[in-house]
């Protein structure tokens, strides 16, 4: 199983998003499995397939050891597609002091995620450094990287790069699969000098796919399902499809595997 933290130190990056229906066009069109874990107290992906906030476990109880985590993952609509919920309780895991004084706490997350029986899975994160996001990236082997063309989120791509290489990539290896960009407008004359900057901050990385902003991403986050069950043939739906065609031939590639492997390391 590969394991992806999707990552973001600005909200409004179409992250969540990005990780509800790029898992869901892998399960549905790919017949891949695909396992979500949400990792933000938010709860949006959670809330974005349907699943109250609060009316089911999380990662919590797995890793206070009171939960086995096959107790805890929930089938959603989609065939293949599951996802571990989260509420409004997973921000309390700061507080809780036996975790987070453990000098291996990062690593419980991982351990919990071995050996599940997935093609794929997929953390989405706070937008922000806190411990949650620590043991998503200490849990993954790859990073998502979501952004947006507008300046702030340009700020966010120069730290998050700083934190992937630096702080991350010091301690654990650690490879950036790819930078996907969302809320696409191609009439921007900005454009040109954003995804300069996407490639100067993860050279190699951008995915070709740049997903566009498209009204049906908000009804199906309205109706609690993936934009394909809501308007399979809307610009988001296509460019969801598109993206985990990308998606597919850049994971599934031994080459182009090793490329960014090599890629990752020589920026560390």
């Amino acid at each position: 199983m590969k394991t992806f933290v999707f990552c973001s130190f600005k909200g409004g990056t179409a992250k969540t998003s990005t990780v509800l229906h790029l898992g869901s066009a892998l399960a549905k069109y790919h017949n891949r499995k695909v396992l979500l874990v949400d990792f933000d107290a938010q709860a949006n992906l959670s809330t974005g397939l349907g699943i109250g906030p609060d009316s089911l476990d999380t990662m919590v109880p797995v890793l206070k050891e009171e939960k086995e985590i096959q107790e805890v993952i929930q089938p959603t609509s989609i065939d293949n597609l599951h996802i571990i919920p989260a509420n409004t309780y997973l921000d309390g895991i700061e507080t809780h002091v036996p975790l987070v004084s453990d000098l291996y706490a990062h690593e419980k997350l991982r351990n919990k995620l071995t050996n599940l029986n997935y093609d794929y899975c997929f953390i989405d994160t706070p937008p922000s450094l806190q411990w949650l996001t620590r043991s998503a990236f200490y849990a993954s082997q790859f990073s998502i990287i979501c952004s947006i063309p507008e300046p702030y989120s340009i700020l966010a791509l120069n730290r998050l790069k700083s934190f992937h290489e630096l702080e991350i990539g010091a301690h654990h290896d650690i490879v950036c699969a790819g930078v996907v960009l969302s809320l696409w407008n191609s009439r921007l004359t900005t454009n040109e000098a954003f995804v300069e900057a996407v490639n100067d901050a993860f050279p190699g990385c951008m995915f070709n796919t740049k997903v566009r902003r498209d009204i049906s991403v908000s009804r199906a986050i309205f109706e609690g399902k993936s934009v394909f069950e809501v308007d399979e043939k809307s610009r988001a739906a296509q460019d969801f499809q598109d993206l985990a065609n990308d998606f597919i031939a850049r994971m599934e590639s031994k080459d182009i595997l090793e490329t960014l492997m090599k890629t990752s390391k020589e920026r560390v």
